[in-house]
């Protein structure tokens, strides 16, 4: 349980974390690659440490060698040490670690928390199976755990929805460059969450393969040429940085956070645009970005390919005059918590009138209290109802380390706004 107070400060500048993206998939590609690959500035939050778990126990070489993590890849053929795979609560690390599990010599079982099998990878399975792979349902079909027998993945076209998470197709795009054959992936309708795609697509063009595609709806994958070696530096993380800008935007005050690549292709770059037409100000400086809070109008916005923006964007519409309305986020009911459910819960025990009602998520800005915050184990949603406690004052978060998650230090750099 942690308390937060009214913020002292008028102008505080603050370094952003490492990138969860990034890092994860430089994880990824590490123990895919020919060869000792060094990652440095990681993040080194839960899903990395659970990622770096089961890449061990797939046979890679994982260390942490001071600030850096160095990896000895498996050149595409890992050779388990384990029968068993725990993912924690990470996503992400479910849908990518059952496509490169694919490459195992012998089966695996890919598990996690109690939450995370719950989660569909009904999508990702069906084209795994569209490539030759051979992967069993363990429990509830459609969900974790699965047996996936590895051998290898014999390549070709397959298809897969893009509207439930674009984690499925990366996944795939990680293992395909080294499937006996070239694989083209498909999309069928619109893809939600592109910019991680784009994440993904960068970083493997970094370890030296690179993938050709049509507007995100078409990728054509080669196998001539595996992923080589690489020293890595992880950028800073603008999901993260997401809460410090809320801070200024809720608070009135003016918040720097360094560390920031303004060429990054992260989609979560969006919400300075995003706050900026709520009324506030934002300049780029010479190490990152700066906002300055004014008084906040309510917007409409299609949060399909920003989905961590969700919870500071609907926390910083309760400061808002007006109706926020945020549409294209159907497919959060299935992250961590049912997040646009427990969002709007959350926001009323402040006092604001919010309301989820399963296609669009609406605030009705006011004066937000200080209230008892349960969070669901969310990590984001403990973090920015917890930036909204430096506006309100008197604000009880419970479960605070669950922010562990993504980041594990948030509480210190929140520190520095007190």
């Amino acid at each position: 349980m942690r308390n937060v107070g009214r913020t002292s400060q008028t102008d505080v500048t603050i370094e952003a974390p490492p990138s969860k993206a990034h890092t994860l998939r430089a994880l990824f590609l590490s123990a895919l690659a020919d060869g000792e690959s060094a990652i440095g500035n990681p993040l080194r939050g839960d899903d990395q440490r659970h990622a770096m778990d089961c890449l061990r126990a797939l046979g890679a070489g994982v260390v942490q060698d001071g600030e850096r993590i160095v990896v000895q890849g498996c050149r595409g053929r890992f050779e388990p040490v384990s029968g068993e795979l725990n993912v924690g609560e990470s996503g992400v690390s479910m849908n990518c670690l059952t496509a490169l599990a694919c490459l195992s010599t012998k089966p695996v079982v890919i598990t996690g928390a109690p939450r995370l099998i719950e989660r569909p990878v009904g999508d990702l399975v069906g084209g795994l199976r569209q490539l030759g792979c051979c992967i069993d349902w363990l429990g509830q079909e459609g969900c974790p755990p699965v047996r996936v027998h590895g051998g290898g993945i014999p390549g070709g076209t397959t298809e897969m929805r893009g509207h439930v998470t674009s984690q499925y197709f990366s996944a795939i795009l990680l293992a395909a460059p080294y499937a006996d054959r070239p694989v083209t992936l498909q999309c069928l309708g619109p893809m939600s969450e592109k910019p991680y795609v784009a994440i993904t697509l960068e970083m493997m063009a970094r370890f030296g393969v690179a993938v050709a595609h049509r507007n995100f709806a078409e990728f054509t994958v080669p196998n001539e040429r595996p992923y080589q070696a690489r020293a890595v530096e992880i950028e800073g993380d603008y999901s993260s940085a997401s809460f410090f800008f809320e801070a200024a935007a809720v608070c009135g005050n003016r918040v720097t956070v360094t560390g920031l690549d303004p060429g990054s292709v992260q989609g979560d770059r969006r919400f300075l645009d995003l706050l900026e037409r709520m009324g506030c100000g934002v300049a780029r400086m010479q190490d990152g970005w700066a906002v300055q809070g004014r008084k906040l109008a309510g917007i409409d916005a299609d949060m399909a390919d920003t989905p961590d923006l969700v919870p500071p964007m609907a926390v910083t519409a309760a400061f808002a005059e007006g109706t926020t309305r945020l549409t294209g986020i159907a497919h959060l009911s299935h992250k961590e918590s049912d997040r646009p459910a427990v969002i709007a819960s959350e926001l009323r025990k402040m006092g604001v009138a919010a309301s989820w009602d399963g296609s669009a998520l609406y605030i009705t800005g006011g004066q937000p209290h200080g209230a008892w915050i349960d969070p669901h184990n969310d990590h984001r949603i403990a973090m920015s109802f917890a930036v909204a406690g430096l506006a309100v004052g008197d604000q009880i978060i419970e479960n605070e380390a669950c922010v562990a998650k993504s980041f594990p230090d948030f509480w210190d750099r929140l520190g520095a706004l007190y």
